[in-house]
């Protein structure tokens, strides 16, 4: 049956494996010296590349049922690669790999599809540069990213101003083979699964907040030990169930295994604010990461809610599913700060806009905030979606079809399996 307004959303939902934590997991678990184990890897295209990334650098790897088995090298063995390293669409990749070759002997040159050629990289390499790696750059910002690493990289204070944990974790990845103590300063907090990461597999960092900055020091004295990991679900997955569930009159959906880490869930309180029916049912902390179940049920429509510049990076991925409960929310969502959102996958600002005016909700960009006039109404709908091969547009916009009187048109699909495969699937399995 077509996903349409006549759908709700019941049952038992299992999120892919976190896109963020599986990144990390590979990289982390390949500089640790003997067998780690790696079960829920998100198998979409992003993580893949990341995992030829690490093959490529001389690190094994083998899938055994369910589990990824990793044999670990030490930092700063990386192999010299063969070739150009490919990382498709993923910013996440790129970014990670580049702080870890920026600190190891070789040159590598990083490339990507024609939409991460797009997007910025001197905010991530202009901080590697300084640690004695040579970079350059097309047009000293976008990628190809050809990269020589330094084989004596120079122990530094970062000092990190604009809020990104791809900035710092490339960082935090340099450091593994940076001789001394490397130090961070983060004047917004932003996701902190590397360190998590870090402290579970016993590297010698420490962690420390106040109300300026986050503080993190990485002194390179211990080895890391091996890991056993069953990565825990999505929640920027997740949150396209999770706002369905709260949209549709009936939908009942019990989320299991999610990740719900503080930097990670900003979603979820908005929602909450909005009048989404969350509660969690049980929790347990594994590998200093919290996860949980969920149980969501539609029992009243949302209202409106305005977002602070100050909130939007710990929900930045999911603004644009946001603004799909926003366009049914009744009235005027405010979510301020988007510049972020302008150098994604694509502009989602603009898509988020545009898109929207198509199905019928009224909605304005003044600067980088983003103004949506919503109602309880069915929306007209009917639309064809404009993504640009971005696949959390594409997903937010296919959700929409639950709000509109007639299903969207979206053209070419593939861009889903970036970052969720099994996306059309799973949703086929909850909606009735």
């Amino acid at each position: 049956m077509p996903f349409n307004y006549h759908s709700k959303i019941e049952g038992a939902y299992y999120p892919p494996g976190d896109k963020s934590i599986s990144h990390r997991a590979l990289i982390l678990a390949s500089h640790a010296i003997g067998e780690s184990k790696i079960s829920n890897l998100l198998e979409g295209e992003d993580v893949i590349n990341t995992l030829k990334a690490m093959r490529s650098f001389g690190v094994k790897i083998n899938k055994i049922s369910d589990k990824y088995i990793i044999f670990g090298i030490p930092p700063g063995g990386l192999f010299q690669p063969k070739k150009t390293i490919y990382f498709g669409n993923s910013g996440t990749g790129i970014r990670l790999i580049s702080g870890l070759i920026a600190s190891n002997n070789i040159t590598v040159t990083l490339t990507g599809d024609k939409s991460l050629s797009k997007r910025p990289m001197k905010r991530v390499t202009e901080h590697l540069s300084k640690i004695g790696a040579i970079i350059k750059l097309k047009k000293n910002t976008y990628p190809p990213i050809k990269i020589k690493g330094s084989g004596n990289a120079i122990p530094l204070t970062f000092n990190i101003i604009i809020p990104s944990a791809q900035i710092k974790s490339a960082i935090m990845l340099s450091a593994l083979n940076t001789n001394g103590t490397v130090k961070i300063k983060e004047f917004k907090s932003t996701r902190d699964h590397t360190e998590n990461m870090l402290q579970s597999m016993g590297y010698n960092i420490k962690v420390k907040e106040n109300f300026k900055y986050r503080y993190i020091e990485m002194k390179n004295d211990k080895e890391l030990k091996t890991i056993n990991y069953k990565v825990p679900g999505d929640p920027s997955s997740a949150a396209f169930f999770i706002t369905a569930a709260c949209l549709k009159p009936g939908s009942k959906l019990i989320v299991k295994n999610i990740l719900l880490n503080k930097t990670r869930i900003g979603f979820i309180k908005t929602l909450k604010s909005m009048g989404g029916n969350i509660k969690l049912i049980k929790k347990k902390k594994i590998h200093n990461e919290l996860i949980a179940d969920l149980k969501v049920e539609q029992l009243n429509f949302l209202k409106s809610t305005t977002l602070k510049s100050s909130e939007v990076p710990l929900q930045i991925d999911e603004i644009p599913i946001l603004s799909i409960a926003a366009s049914f929310a009744n009235g005027l969502t405010i979510f301020k700060g988007l510049r972020e959102l302008t150098v994604k996958e694509s502009n989602r600002l603009l898509l988020i806009n545009e898109n929207l005016k198509k199905i019928g909700v009224k909605s304005i960009i003044k600067k980088y905030d983003l103004y949506i006039y919503g109602n309880n109404y069915l929306k007209e709908g009917g639309a064809t979606i404009r993504h640009d091969d971005d696949h959390r547009i594409l997903m937010s916009f296919y959700i929409a079809n639950m709000i509109c009187k007639k299903n969207n048109i979206i053209k070419d699909k593939s861009c889903v399996k970036t970052s969720y495969p099994t996306f059309f699937k799973d949703i086929s399995q909850l909606s009735n």
